[in-house]
């Protein structure tokens, strides 16, 4: 009996623990109907029980023939009761392109959560993401071209250097062609073909394209510019054919297509024009050919040409060597710089200084991951031993997780100074303790 009894309380509390153990919950938006380009929102929620003890580490993740926007450090907030128990949520929000057409499934990611599932004890819990997958597709109407190209709105126009009148033999035009899709990553528009008739020589330049999203990350809309120069080589009537682009709307969900007019000009003589290859010159009389060694002859050259080839392949070797090292210490160096303690405090102080709680929240929580590692909130507030503070923090806890809407008097802008006060006096404290143990070294 005894041996039973055991058995039910360990089960009791195997289950407890469980039902207070972190949720994660995700949801794709659209999840079906899904076109090639579409941009689909992954939204994800950790809810807690209690509170969260630090900010979650939400994974970074790739999927094959997708592009993956991460997001961008602006977590909503929310709280909700799950079987009478009451939880914290933070949401992030990712964003997939799929570049081509089939299944894609979302990598098993987990994600890290720090909460208080024994206040103020914190806990870290490792949460898999839940199984998502969809299916992206091409409309019929359009499998039949060499690229597919979905937008809500798409604008094609072209400029001329000079007007396409009084034109001469010689005379060179530029043309310029830019076509803008909006909510489409530019790489995505086809390349477009600037053909001319014969007569006229066509010098294209490279395609710029460029990208202008949110500050999350969402593509605004995606150009992509061409530039070609026209040389008339001939007088005549010509004609430049018209330049099409079919696209793929995704208000009316039909086919478009865009067009550029063809364009009509006549090109004139013009006796003044030099061709590019210049007549020949009468031949120059031959000389006797007298043998001569050719290391005598190319000696000079050959050394030198010998040196330069050495001298440029040291340099590619130390190019090859460093450049990759010299990156990575860069990337580094700029990734500890965005995670430093200033950068958090200095995010914090801006969030409270525009009153806005939520990110203020989320910011406080990393300042202390990073300022105190493995110090939870609670701790930092017994450690910080100011009333007015533990106060502040506790009104902003209450108005951004409290069960019914207050009236709460948090003021940002008063407890960034606290916070500035508390920080300060924390660098104080640190310093005059070097200084002791300085005097007094063991």
């Amino acid at each position: 009996m005894k041996r039973v009894l055991i058995t039910v309380f360990a089960a009791f509390i195997a289950l407890t623990a469980a039902a207070q153990s972190p949720i994660v919950q995700a949801h794709l938006e659209p999840s079906h109907g899904i076109l090639v380009g579409q941009p689909i929102r992954m939204v994800v929620t950790v809810y807690v029980p209690n509170y969260f003890t630090g900010s979650p580490d939400f994974p970074e993740f790739e999927i094959e023939n997708a592009i993956v926007v991460l997001p961008q450090d602006r977590p909503a907030n929310s709280n909700t009761q799950i079987d009478g128990v009451r939880y914290a949520g933070i949401t992030e929000t990712y964003v997939i392109y799929p570049q081509q057409a089939g299944d894609f499934h979302l990598p098993r990611e987990q994600v890290t959560v720090p909460f208080a599932l024994a206040p103020p004890k914190s806990t870290i819990a490792q949460v898999p993401l839940p199984a998502l997958a969809f299916h992206a597709d091409v409309p019929a109407a359009a499998r039949d071209l060499d690229y597919f190209l979905p937008t809500t709105a798409l604008t094609m126009q072209q400029k001329w250097s000079s007007p396409m009148k009084n034109l001469r033999v010689g005379d060179t035009i530029e043309r310029t062609v830019t076509v803008t899709a909006t909510k489409m990553q530019s790489m995505l528009i086809p390349p477009l073909s600037l053909d001319a008739p014969s007569g006229i020589r066509v010098y294209p330049e490279e395609p710029v394209i460029h990208d202008q999203k949110t500050d999350r990350g969402d593509f605004v809309y995606g150009r992509r510019t061409q530039t070609a120069k026209y040389v008339i080589q001939k007088e005549g009537d010509y004609t430049l054919p018209s330049i099409e682009l079919k696209w793929w709307n995704l208000s009316s969900h039909r086919l478009v297509t865009a067009t550029l007019p063809a364009v009509h000009f006549i090109a004139a003589a013009n006796t003044n024009y030099v061709t590019e290859l210049p007549p020949e010159s009468e031949p120059a009389p031959i000389a006797p050919i007298r043998h001569r060694s050719l290391w005598k002859q190319y000696r000079s050259r050959i050394l030198i040409t010998s040196l330069c080839c050495i001298a440029v392949a040291l340099l590619l070797a130390m190019i090859w060597y460093w450049l990759p090292r010299a990156r990575r210490r860069l990337q580094a160096w700029q990734e500890r710089r965005r995670h430093s303690e200033a950068t958090y405090f200095h995010n914090l102080q801006r969030a409270c200084t525009q009153n806005n709680a939520a990110e203020s929240y989320v910011w406080l929580l990393k300042w202390i991951a990073v300022a105190d590692p493995g110090v939870s909130l609670q701790q930092a507030l017994k450690r910080a031993d100011n009333p007015l503070l533990t106060s502040d923090t506790n009104d902003l806890g209450e108005s951004l997780f409290a069960q019914r809407i207050q009236d709460y008097s948090w003021n940002g802008k008063r407890f960034a100074a606290l916070l500035r006060q508390q920080r300060k006096d924390h660098r104080m404290h640190l310093s005059k303790h070097q200084y002791l143990n300085d005097l007094n070294p063991k």
